[in-house]
């Protein structure tokens, strides 16, 4: 034990420095695995005394801390003090480099880490490194495999002590978590803090450049670049830019050829460690997302997520120019084009304009003719994925059967639309009258028949219900043929038109 100028206590097992005798004592205890106090509940062993009555504390389910401005009570002082921080909205701790402030000295010192890039735990499987020793922790499982956490009621087993916790509640059908505006109950905390901020008048984080509000001061900057056009992070081999840093190195890898991640099952590679993951439920059937509200389960969070707002009715995408709300960002954004007349992402071949940009590449492989993807059984081509994994099932048979009858059906959602003819089921009411439909798209159709016809031709006064059949109607005018027949040189507006007269061919 060496002392040095500015009042420290040097450890002689490591180069640590404390500030009193008895906090070294106890440090180099932990170092040495020197022991001195056991647990009268458990089989735990602990360092001093004071942590042995603080662990005690959690068998006897004694909490004798009560916080001043809610229900809840804690085992220690401390974290009761922190938890009345959330209400007194004290933050004693403010970063020199940003804005933020922590609520303890901790908290500030992983903050300011972020800022210098420094990654002082590294992993010793891989490259990876990362700020916090839990974080490192959890990341090491993946490799070793190791999930300590068991259910309780099943087999399945987890790498934290709160994603158990979570998934238990799945069997007991506990929904601890209720919204104050609408009474839904929910099963995890972020969820329902999430749904809480969309429905209340006022969120924690506003836009300064429009009305709308966020959960996090992240998710606010990140949509505030949306009216600014800042992209900080600039790929070092393309023009391209991005908001996000793990974005542009996901773009980067692209560059380089690297799929670092690959599947245990059939050896495909992959850019993301996530998209690989999902790729391999694929294999394993897993669909580890359970709606909080009906028995089915998803492969990814954001699926699940979108699933979820069919229950609570939840809109929470509005329309700038009309009173319209939507639950999905990428429909709202397909509305807003009915108004504006155009998307961002114009067709290099055509003047035809999109809302996405992956939609605008689908479309322009109608002009270059592209098609990538192969059937596996048969010569043809198709310009997408889905439409060759649809064919391909024509040479496999028709895995999906009806449950009420002998039909059976090329894709799942083809199924669900016929056995809603034997249930009677019509889920999709009109917001202007009584009728029902079976599904969405039937009942958006019949909706603009109360509002009339939004979507004029540009060579005429005609109008039209929905952009397709006015961009069916604008090929009269133009004279485009955008469907070739496979075997022969005609051309035709129609896409079924096209089909039928290949059929003569064949």
């Amino acid at each position: 034990m060496t002392h040095t100028d500015e009042k420290t206590i040097n450890c002689q097992f490591c180069e640590k420095s404390v500030m009193t005798e008895r906090g070294c004592k106890i440090h180099g205890m932990i170092r040495t695995g020197e022991i001195l106090l056991q647990s009268q509940f458990c089989n735990k062993t602990l360092n001093t005394k004071g942590d042995c009555k603080r662990h005690e504390k959690i068998h006897i389910c004694e909490k004798p801390f009560n916080s001043k401005f809610c229900d809840m009570s804690f085992f220690t002082k401390t974290a009761c003090k922190r938890h009345m921080m959330i209400h007194t909205n004290e933050r004693p701790y403010k970063s020199q480099e940003c804005e933020k402030s922590c609520i303890t000295k901790n908290d500030y010192k992983r903050h300011k880490q972020r800022h210098t890039d420094e990654r002082p735990f590294k992993c010793q499987y891989c490259d990876r490194s990362y700020v916090l020793k839990r974080e490192l922790k959890i990341h090491e499982m993946t490799h070793t495999g190791k999930k300590p956490f068991k259910c309780d009621f099943c087999d399945q087993a987890f790498t934290t002590k709160n994603s158990c916790k979570i998934h238990m509640l799945i069997h007991t059908d506990e929904r601890p978590f209720k919204c104050q505006y609408c009474d839904i109950p929910f099963r995890e905390r972020g969820k329902w803090k999430s749904h809480e901020v969309r429905n209340s008048a006022d969120g924690l984080y506003k836009c300064q450049f429009c009305d709308m509000s966020f959960q996090t001061k992240c998710i606010c900057a990140r949509h505030e670049m949306t009216h600014t056009g800042d992209r900080l992070f600039y790929c070092q081999f393309c023009n391209k830019s991005f908001k996000i840093k793990r974005n542009c190195k996901r773009h980067e890898n692209i560059h380089l050829g690297k799929r670092p991640f690959c599947c245990q099952f059939c050896g495909k590679s992959f850019t993301t460690k996530s998209i690989c993951k999902t790729h391999e439920m694929i294999h394993t059937g897993e669909k580890p997302f359970k709606c909080d509200f009906c028995d089915k389960s998803f492969h990814t969070k954001l699926v699940c997520a979108r699933h979820e707002v069919t229950h609570t009715g939840e809109r929470p995408f509005k329309c700038q120019f009309c009173d319209k709300a939507f639950q999905t960002k990428h429909v709202c954004a397909g509305h807003e084009m009915m108004h504006t007349g155009e998307g961002p992402f114009k067709c290099q071949f055509c003047k035809k304009s999109f809302a996405t940009k992956g939609i605008c590449t689908r479309h322009e492989k109608i002009h270059t003719g592209e098609r990538p993807f192969k059937c596996q059984f048969c010569e043809k081509s198709f310009l997408w994925k889905e439409s060759c994994k649809r064919h391909e099932m024509i040479h496999t048979g028709r895995p999906i059967k009806c449950q009420f009858c002998e039909k059976s059906f090329v894709t799942k959602g083809n199924c669900a639309r016929h056995e809603k003819t034997h249930t009677g089921e019509r889920p999709f009411k009109c917001q202007y009258c009584d009728k029902a439909f079976q599904t969405k798209c039937v009942c958006s159709r019949h909706e603009m028949t109360h509002t009339g016809r939004p979507i004029k031709c540009q060579f005429c006064e005609k109008s039209f219900v929905t952009k397709g059949n006015c961009a069916q109607h604008e090929m009269i005018h133009t004279g485009e043929r955008p469907f070739k027949c496979w075997f022969c040189e005609k051309s035709f507006s129609r896409k079924g038109n096209c089909k039928r007269h290949e059929m003569i061919h064949i």
